[in-house]
């Protein structure tokens, strides 16, 4: 959630770089409630300060044995004045609040400016971008390459369509432990890093989907159980930036640094298009997540510390991939400056995000109501929050069936799954 005082006052220039997200963002409306209330509060003081100076001069005429009947009229007014203005000042209140809630982060100054993805940044890269056509045998998409798998073909979309509905997979046979093995491999490396593993819940409450910034604009994209006020985490990130909501962190601790392991759940509703067949966008997938906690000061250089491990990450499964930083149009609700890293899909001929990361500065900890007291300081300030995809398994699992496939139609274990698949290093085709 934004201060309104940096937008009412500009701060850094703050407007206009909520223009360079939406050109049609104005803070009139803002700045026209908020005049109201000030109005109201003022009226209310003044009503108020007149109250007392009413109670004092009862209490006089009691005290001089004189009768103060005439004036409870006046009072009785002035407390019914007082009560619909309270109620006056409440519904404004509570309607600043809704439109300060749904408006996204300030973005970062260094943020290209664009209105949409469009102006993304391409600022690295690695590894060779081969085409379909650049191998020296007939090309699979990740699909057809999955469903040739022994022993009963590696993704199973029609038995998972009839369980549930379409868009969601099912991973089988040894295509089900090479999911699981990137699964682990990625919590071993961040763990490696000294990062706590967390295994949270997979179900959170409205309020923590708000925190977050997913509440209250992307409701419609979440599975809620409405009945029980719980919603399936869209990521990790949301239960990650709850641990810790309505507290006050030691100094000592900063940076804190999480991971977590989680499914995560999206509706997608409306996103699906001819090109995204299998796993490139589905309802459910899985995710190592990497979150951290910071001083304000520190969170820059956090972003560049987690963008470097996701990027060793994919380096070392030998990926090729292009680092992106996203442009003020493209950024999520929460973040103020984000970068993306796209593992190039030779069977669809694109880039496709693996991992996403983003400094959030002190938008989420605002709605979370999460600080710290900074040294000897008495007075606790928001900390800063981080959140990385370290990796999201399923765009993975796509750039790896693909580069990875054998002219028999098998497929090759990347090394350094080789461990975590019991030193497995082929799965074999279908005969």
């Amino acid at each position: 959630m934004l201060e309104l005082r940096i937008l009412l006052n500009n701060v850094d220039g703050a407007v206009d770089r909520l223009k360079s997200r939406d050109p049609g963002f104005s803070i009139d409306p803002l700045a026209l409630l908020d005049k109201k209330r000030r109005e109201l509060i003022a009226e209310v003081e003044s009503k108020k300060a007149e109250q007392n100076k009413t109670n004092r001069e009862i209490g006089a005429r009691k005290k001089a044995g004189d009768d103060p009947s005439d004036i409870y009229k006046k009072m009785k007014e002035l407390s019914d004045g007082v009560k619909i203005l309270d109620s006056e000042l409440a519904e404004i209140q509570a309607e600043l609040n809704r439109q300060i809630e749904v408006l996204p982060n300030i973005p970062a100054p260094d943020v290209p400016v664009a209105f949409d993805k469009s102006g993304n940044v391409k600022t690295a890269s690695f590894g060779e971008f081969k085409r379909a056509e650049d191998w020296d045998f007939p090309f699979k998409n990740h699909l057809d390459v999955a469903m040739g798998l022994s022993p009963s073909g590696g993704l199973d979309f029609k038995r998972a369509s009839k369980m549930t509905g379409a868009n969601w997979s099912m991973y089988r046979g040894d295509l089900a432990r090479l999911e699981w093995s990137l699964v682990m491999y990625f919590i071993d490396r961040a763990t490696s890093d000294g990062r706590e593993l967390i295994i949270p819940p997979y179900l959170v409450n409205s309020q923590s989907m708000f925190s977050s910034g997913q509440f209250p604009k992307f409701r419609e994209q979440a599975y809620e159980c409405r009945d029980d006020d719980l919603v399936l985490i869209p990521t990790s990130e949301v239960p990650l930036l709850n641990l810790y909501r309505d507290e006050i962190l030691p100094d000592a601790a900063l940076p804190m640094r999480l991971t977590s392991f989680t499914p995560c759940f999206r509706r997608e509703a409306g996103t699906y298009g001819a090109e995204e067949r299998g796993l490139i966008r589905v309802h459910q997938f899985h995710k190592v997540e990497v979150f951290s906690f910071t001083r304000p000061d520190e969170s820059f250089s956090e972003l560049e510390v987690i963008i470097n491990y996701s990027r060793k990450v994919l380096e070392s499964l030998k990926l090729p991939y292009r680092l992106m930083k996203l442009a003020t149009g493209d950024l999520a609700q929460q973040s103020a400056t984000t970068f993306d890293i796209e593992a190039w899909l030779p069977g669809q001929n694109t880039f496709s995000e693996v991992s996403s990361v983003s400094n959030c500065t002190d938008y989420q900890a605002r709605r979370a109501n999460i600080r710290y007291r900074p040294g000897d300081q008495k007075k606790p300030e928001f900390v800063h929050t981080l959140n990385g995809s370290a990796l999201a398994t399923s765009r993975t699992m796509v750039s790896i069936l693909e580069h990875y496939q054998e002219s028999d139609g098998g497929l090759r274990v990347p090394d350094v799954l080789k461990p975590y698949m019991q030193g497995q290093d082929r799965i074999e085709p279908l005969t």
